[in-house]
This record gives C-alpha cells, sequence and structure tokens, in this order.
C-alpha cells in the first residue's frame, strides 16, 4: 500500500521507467506493478524470489530527471530513513541509481491501507483506537527527531495501516529535514528556511510563515492528527487554503469537546499543547508518547476506559438497537406461540423461531458495533467468523429440531 497513491493513465516516460526498473533489478527483483504515482516518485510491487516475499520500489519520477536537488533530496530520505530502526516506520532497505541516474529506494512492502483512507470509509476511530495510533505515531517521530530527522509531512496519508498487526507505521520522509547539529552543507541548502513544501493542511504556524525548521513541527501535526482521528475533521473552520494558512497562524483551534464526546481531559489537553502557535509551548514527541501511552494504561480519575466504552456504545446506537431487538424478538416469539396455542402452526414453528431468534440477536449486535457509525465500512474478518458460526449453530439445531419432529 502506498500512501496517497493515485493511478493515473501510464505516461511514455513512466512506461521507459518501468521497463528500465524490470530489465535493472532482475533477477534480485521481480517487479509485479505499479501500485502508486505522486508529483515527485512512483512506486512499484516487486518480489524477491530468492527469499518469496514481496516488497516495495520507490523510483524518483522521470519528470524529475534533470532536478539535481530533487534527487539529492530523494536519496536523502532513503540514507535518512535506513538509518532508523523502528516498528512504526517502514524500513527502508537500500538505495541505488539506475543507469540513467534516476535513484530508487527499496523498501518493505505493507499489506493495507493508508489511514486517511480508512478515515474516508469509516469515520473517525474509537477513542482508544484514535489513542493507540497517536501513540504509534509519536513514538515514530521521536525515534526520528532523535536522529534529528523532521518528517514535515505528518498526516493520514503518509500512515499506513498494516492489515496483520493494525500497527500504524509512518512513511514517505521524502521531505523530511536533517537537522544534524551545525550542518551548513547540502542538507541545509535542500531544506533551506523559507521553503514550502507539503500541504499548507497540515504545516505548523513557524512554516507558513518560512520560520526555522524544528522538530516541535512535527508534534503540531499530530495535534492535527488527533483531531482528525477523534472528530473526523480539522480544529479550524475554513472554507479556502487561504482561510485555512490564516487560522494556523491566528485562529485558537476548537475544543475537541465541541467535536466529539467521551474524550478524556487529558488527551484533550495533550492535543491542545500540540497545538500551540509557540513550537516551545509544545510538548516534544517522546513526551506525547509517554504521556498518552500513561494515560493509556492508567485511566484518568479510573473512568477513562468506562467513557470511552461508553461513548463508543452510544456513537453505534446500541442501547437503542438492544431495545428494539429484544422488542421485536419478543413479538415474534409472542405471535408463533398464539398461533401454536390456537394449533394454527405446530410446535416446531415455536421452537425453529426460538433458534432463529437466538442466533440473530448476536448477530444484530455484531454488525451494529462494526457498522453502526456513520460512513461506509467494509466487513472485517472477524465478523464474516462471527456470521459463519450463527449460521452454522442456526443450521445446526434448526436440523436437529426437524428431524426429531419428523421421527
Amino acid at each position: 500500500m502506498v500512501p496517497g497513491a493515485n493511478d493515473p493513465t501510464d505516461s511514455g516516460r513512466g512506461d521507459e521507467l518501468e521497463a528500465l526498473l524490470r530489465d535493472e533489478l532482475a533477477p534480485e527483483l521481480e517487479l509485479v506493478k505499479r501500485i502508486g504515482r505522486g508529483s515527485m516518485a512512483s512506486v512499484y510491487l516487486a518480489r524477491e524470489p530468492e527469499l518469496g516475499r514481496l516488497i516495495a520500489v520507490k523510483a524518483l519520477s522521470p519528470d524529475l530527471a534533470d532536478d539535481e536537488r530533487a534527487r539529492a533530496r530523494f536519496e536523502r530520505e532513503g540514507r535518512s530513513v535506513a538509518a532508523l530502526s523502528h516498528p512504526n516506520i517502514v524500513p527502508i532497505h537500500r538505495v541505488g541509481r539506475l543507469s540513467n541516474g534516476l535513484p530508487y529506494l527499496v523498501m518493505q512492502f505493507v499489506k493495507g491501507q493508508t489511514i486517511a483512507d480508512r478515515l474516508q470509509a469509516e469515520g473517525e476511530l474509537p477513542i482508544a483506537e484514535a489513542r493507540r495510533v497517536l501513540t504509534e505515531v509519536a513514538a515514530a517521530l521521536a525515534a526520528a527527531h532523535q536522529k534529528g530527522i523532521v518528517h514535515r509531512d505528518v498526516r493520514g496519508g503518509n500512515i499506513l495501516y498494516e492489515e496483520e498487526t493494525g500497527r500504524a507505521m509512518l512513511t514517505d520522509f521524502g521531505i523530511a529535514a536533517v537537522m544534524a547539529s551545525g550542518d551548513t552543507g547540502e542538507s541545509a541548502r535542500l531544506t533551506r528556511t523559507g521553503e514550502l513544501v507539503g500541504k499548507p493542511k497540515y504545516m505548523s504556524p513557524e512554516l507558513l510563515m518560512g520560520g526555522r525548521i524544528t522538530e516541535r513541527s512535527d508534534v503540531y501535526s499530530l495535534g492535527l492528527l488527533g483531531y482528525e482521528l477523534l472528530a473526523g475533521r480539522s480544529p479550524y473552520d475554513s472554507n479556502s487554503q487561504r482561510e485555512m494558512i490564516a487560522a494556523h497562524i491566528r485562529q485558537s483551534p476548537r475544543k475537541l469537546s465541541e467535536l466529539r464526546d467521551g474524550v478524556d481531559r487529558d488527551l484533550q489537553q495533550l492535543l491542545e499543547r500540540c497545538l500551540a502557535k509557540d513550537p516551545d509551548h509544545r510538548p516534544s514527541a517522546a513526551d506525547a508518547a509517554r504521556r498518552l501511552s500513561e494515560s493509556a494504561a492508567t485511566p484518568a480519575h479510573g473512568t477513562q476506559i468506562s467513557k470511552g466504552l461508553a461513548s463508543d456504545l452510544l456513537e453505534r446506537h446500541l442501547p437503542q438497537i438492544v431495545v428494539i431487538t429484544a422488542a421485536g424478538a419478543w413479538a415474534i416469539l409472542e405471535i408463533v406461540n398464539q398461533l401454536v396455542e390456537r394449533t394454527i402452526l405446530p410446535l416446531i414453528a415455536y421452537q425453529l423461531a426460538l433458534v432463529a431468534v437466538v442466533t440473530a440477536i448476536p448477530a444484530v449486535l455484531v454488525g451494529s458495533w462494526f457498522h453502526g457509525k456513520k460512513g461506509h465500512q467494509k466487513l472485517s474478518r472477524i465478523e464474516y467468523w462471527v456470521f459463519a458460526a450463527l449460521a452454522l449453530v442456526w443450521l445446526a439445531v434448526s436440523t436437529a429440531i426437524l428431524i426429531a419432529w419428523l421421527k
């Protein structure tokens, strides 16, 4: 999966790049297909025959072949991220150059979707899940900051949600700034003050005003991410990019409690600190990760877990669904019972209705838990298993009742 990927019609130069990659990376890698294309690079799915695993190959766009700064920035991404080893950062295995001079990266292939795609499909996340994602992203940023690397583009489109493990994995360090102490060489020139790179919607006030790049800029973006995960929206109201930029620079963020019920006060206060206009007033990524972990492990006032669960139940309308389902089940059984007592239906009809109701109620509750919120949601693997198990129970018991009746 590739963050922010789209798949427009292949251009001639794109076809040439794919053919070149296919020829020059063989036999170590077998190119499968292109899986994403952005303004700076294309990403391909490839296979390592010897290890039998899928990997991703990211190559600089041929349109930037003559841009030495773009090539240097792309290779710097590879070198900087390759120095990082963290479970919530997509690892880069190696960096290379093709015969035409275009650089490429070989990295882990993460099967899953981006956080942005998940939010679009499902809406805001459950509070506990949102906290976990924020904790993992903050931990990944802390690891990068410790190595002097500022991501500069922290947003849902650059965070992968690994399908098998559920981990949030930070990727796309393509515009990262290397903050080496006393760096006045190429790294400094590539990330000079005043260069506006990234999406303004997710940028800190100091970056929008051409200020100095610091690790606290990533922390500001972490605060914005928190609002998207928990409220499904930005903390600022704006109708244009100009208004959005002005809001980042001058407006105070809306209270999270106005946008989402059930979020504990500690988490709200932490996100507000992350969105402070003055970078010095924001916590470090390491401090944010520590506070998120501690508050998750130790509920504030002993009620955080219960409030989070209660909030999730209310958001999914579970209380109303339980009442309606119970009333409907009672009505069906009562009608069948009356028909049996009047000998209109045989006794087996009531027994079959009872089995159907007993297996249908948990199916309704499971479906409501996963799909009670607004937005389109796909069936998860656990739902398939639960529904299949309930269907088998219904079929087995109903069959046994029928066999006994026929005898």
